[in-house]
């Protein structure tokens, strides 16, 4: 799908509008019915009208682009406005070329911020680390209390950058429609221990009390491993990172038939309702003052809500401000792919 739309006037030397095909009249909201002759010359948007008029009298092409003001919404528009003689008569005119851009400078945006949002994730463990090593090559490692700290700074940021990398990788694999499940049988106690003992530091250095509620016998999952692992990390490092000092994060875990149940509940700043329904949106995020603080590339929440769907599963979330959010997930217990036909 192209993220661009072309639309084509024609007018005739003295500037009178003989055609507009579909597109153009939808990008310019022309009024149905017969068009308006006059229309370039009666067109509120300056720059449209103007960049038309400056054609006509230096009688050379030009282009522009701008963002409309008198529209029903802003558009970047491309407008492109050259001569054109008929060879069979003789006859001259004008062809404009309107090309609504909007999308194509929206997604340059959120590039350009995305881009921003993970050089600041990388370098921000990168300082941590490099600040670490050389505390201890300058004397900290004969300290048995300064060694324990700075080595546990290290593996927690190279903890996050291996997440980050993570996130990119897949978001890349999304992207292609490339997204494949390495499904395995595994010890779902097991994952569970995993994601625990993997955020217990990150929970104890922002003072947060990591709580996990679930049976005493789990069953063994159908899944991808690597995959659900990655997702209650996720969920979790958000819920520790958007937690208040001396909060609690909750993962519990519940059988419900051929199903698991898992909640990720934290007692932090919660969510706007405003927000709700964006947040698995890519490159969503609730507060991006907070964000430059705790970090966050804007992936996280939307390629987890990809993997759970690949999964076959649900995830939802409900959360009341200053109260806390809860992340439910559903997951069935033996996941089953079907075979993408290649047959046509």
């Amino acid at each position: 799908m192209s993220l661009f739309q072309d639309g084509v006037l024609i007018l005739n030397q003295q500037g009178t509008l003989c055609f507009a095909d579909p597109n153009a009249r939808q990008i310019l909201e022309m009024p149905e019915g017969d068009l308006d002759p006059d229309f370039i010359s009666h067109s509120a948007e300056s720059a449209f009208r103007e960049l038309v008029e400056r054609a006509q009298s230096e009688n050379n092409t030009q282009e522009h682009e701008f963002v409309t003001e008198h529209l029903s919404a802003n558009k970047n528009l491309s407008i492109l406005a050259e001569p054109y003689q008929l060879v069979e008569n003789g006859t001259t005119g004008w062809l404009v070329i309107v090309r609504d851009i909007t999308s194509v400078r929206r997604l340059e945006g959120i590039e350009k911020e995305f881009i921003t949002n993970v050089s600041h994730e990388l370098r921000t463990p990168l300082t941590s680390i490099k600040m670490a090593a050389e505390s201890l090559r300058m004397g900290a490692i004969e300290s048995p209390k300064f060694k324990e700290r700075f080595l546990s700074n290290i593996q927690r940021e190279a903890d996050r950058l291996t997440r980050l990398v993570n996130e990119l990788l897949v978001i890349s694999n999304l992207e292609d429609a490339k997204t494949t499940l390495h499904l395995s049988n595994f010890d779902l106690a097991g994952l569970i221990d995993d994601v625990m003992s993997t955020m217990e530091p990150h929970a104890r250095v922002n003072d947060i009390e990591l709580v996990g509620e679930f049976p005493d016998l789990l069953p063994t999952m159908y899944a991808d491993r690597d995959r659900v692992l990655q997702v209650l990390i996720n969920l979790v490092d958000n819920a520790i990172k958007c937690n208040r000092p001396n909060g609690t994060v909750t993962l519990k875990v519940e059988l419900q038939e051929a199903n698991i149940h898992v909640q990720v509940v934290d007692t932090g700043i919660g969510i706007p309702d405003i927000d709700l329904p964006r947040i698995f949106n890519r490159f969503f995020r609730v507060d991006k003052s907070r964000s430059r603080v705790t970090g966050g590339t804007g992936l996280g929440l939307s390629i987890v809500k990809d993997i759970i769907e690949a999964h076959q599963g649900q995830i939802d979330v409900e959360s009341t401000l200053n109260v806390g959010t809860t992340f439910h997930i559903h997951l069935p217990v033996k996941v089953t792919i079907e075979e993408e036909d290649h047959s046509s």
